[in-house]
């Protein structure tokens, strides 16, 4: 056998191993009865979801804050502060001019939380005010330490106190900037990252109902 016949049959084996992968990825992709995820999401999306730990919170009128509140519901959630400076009043101000593109069909059994990592500067009657300045519908929430931990720590959402200026009470909070969206069985299913916009993520949740609901 010559080297060039050799070459010519080495590659022919390429070539038929690479139909035969990108055949089978195909098929795996288009086989009758499997869903297709949207391809142009603007998300990070868990097909399958991951349900939310057993948390215990309050919200902005001192009602109970758990698992039951998110089950039956579409919810997305912020996590944050109100006297943060910046990225929270813009955020919340995207999760405002998004809750007003979902079409009522939708918003009906959905929800936008905020939930505050600064308890001690929170207190539900603050969080009430600051929910409501955006949007009347909005729910603002916040809890023991141990319990926003539990929750943020599996989300993936971190957050941490600075120190305050010298001679001053005052502090910031760093925190994540993404939105969370959870589903009616509480299984965190997306995760919207900065920058934001509103119109982007009410045509996303409308592409993520009709993918659940097919």
């Amino acid at each position: 056998m010559t080297k060039t016949t050799s070459l010519k049959q080495t590659t022919l084996l390429v070539i038929i191993a690479l139909i035969s992968v990108t055949l089978g990825i195909w098929v795996s992709q288009n086989l009758p009865g499997e869903k297709q995820l949207p391809r142009d999401l603007d998300t990070t999306f868990l097909p399958q979801g991951k349900p939310l730990p057993d948390f215990k919170l309050i919200d902005h009128d001192k009602h109970s804050f758990d698992l039951a509140r998110l089950q039956g519901k579409w919810s997305f959630m912020f996590f944050g502060y109100t006297n943060c400076p910046d990225i929270c009043p813009i955020t919340m101000k995207v999760m405002e001019q998004a809750w007003q593109r979902i079409p009522p069909a939708l918003a009906k059994d959905s929800q936008m939380i905020f939930v505050s990592v600064d308890r001690e500067r929170d207190p539900p009657e603050t969080l009430k005010a600051y929910v409501q300045y955006f949007h009347k519908d909005f729910i603002g929430v916040t809890g023991e330490t141990v319990q926003l931990d539990l929750l943020t720590r599996h989300i993936g959402i971190l957050y941490g106190f600075e120190d305050a200026a010298p001679g001053s009470d005052e502090y910031l909070v760093s925190h994540s900037g993404q939105i969370v969206l959870i589903d009616p069985d509480a299984r965190l299913r997306a995760v919207f990252s900065p920058p934001h916009e509103g119109k982007k993520i009410a045509t996303t949740f409308q592409k993520i109902r009709e993918f659940v609901a097919n």
